[in-house]
């Protein structure tokens, strides 16, 4: 698969100048690309142009958090090849959040990225908040909604209770671009995210996810409608995207709230509160 290729699915799904979107990918499920995951972010930007914002996370996550401390400039990501690649570019800026940055490249790189400290990780005014409530997109690559971040950002939104995977929270030493240091204690709001493919369904019953096949297969959201349509299946039913893991201490303390709120007729077995 050569960049021409991409960039022509990337338009039959749906993607248009000026589009702001965040990217959620696989490379392998993707296939053989000539040159790789440039080749893939060269043919996003192509297609958004220069007034577009291409949203990578960078997530590093919290087992174990980043030792001996998170450098927005060095700490690698975890989620994928495409991220990692992006960040990097001279161009890319990267938010301070110690466990769940992301990279920006685009004119409202600073915008979407400032301040992501002050705000829940995935909470009202985070990035991937921000993304969505100003039209962006969502483009899964090769990726199912296990992968989509903005169904955090639906939870939260919805008021779902969290809960942490620890029974303390963390304390995580960041050192900005300048070289100083501070610390920053982590939130409760990167939760489990196993159980997410059960908003598929709903989505797509509601019309709104185009596919594609750009070597694997590809979704293409808008953010804000995620954040709407996932909102209304919580508030019907609270607990359909915790998973039934029962030694996962995020989903467990949840359950185990919405129960104490008279939510959920059962509490969930498991870690403690």
């Amino acid at each position: 698969m050569i960049r021409a290729d991409i960039v022509r699915g990337l338009r039959e799904l749906g993607l248009t100048t000026g589009d702001s979107l965040i990217v959620h990918s696989s490379m392998r499920h993707l296939g053989p690309v000539e040159g790789g995951a440039d080749t893939v972010i060269d043919a996003i930007l192509e297609v958004i142009g220069s007034t577009g914002n291409l949203v990578l996370p960078t997530f590093n996550y919290v087992r174990p958090v980043p030792s001996p401390y998170y450098d927005p400039m060095e700490t690698p990501g975890r989620t994928g090849i495409l991220p990692e690649v992006g960040r990097k570019r001279p161009e890319a800026v990267r938010s301070l959040h110690p466990t769940h940055s992301v990279a920006v490249i685009g004119p409202d790189a600073g915008r979407l990225t400032a301040g992501h400290l002050s705000r829940r990780v995935f909470g009202v005014g985070s990035p991937v908040d921000l993304l969505a409530q100003g039209g962006g997109k969502v483009l899964l690559l090769g990726v199912g909604q296990t992968s989509n971040s903005t169904i955090h950002v639906a939870e939260e939104h919805a008021g779902l209770p969290k809960g942490s995977w620890f029974d303390e929270l963390p304390v995580v030493r960041i050192r900005r671009p300048d070289g100083t240091f501070f610390s920053h204690k982590l939130d409760t709001s990167c939760s489990c995210s196993a159980a997410f493919e059960g908003a598929e369904y709903g989505l797509r019953s509601w019309g709104e996810i185009r596919d594609a096949r750009i070597g694997g297969v590809c979704k293409l959201m808008l953010g804000r409608d995620v954040i709407r349509r996932v909102g209304e299946m919580i508030r019907e039913k609270p607990a359909i995207l915790l998973c039934n893991w029962e030694h996962c201490p995020p989903c467990t303390k949840a359950r185990n709230r919405l129960a104490s709120g008279g939510l959920l007729s059962t509490p969930a077995r498991g870690p403690a509160d």
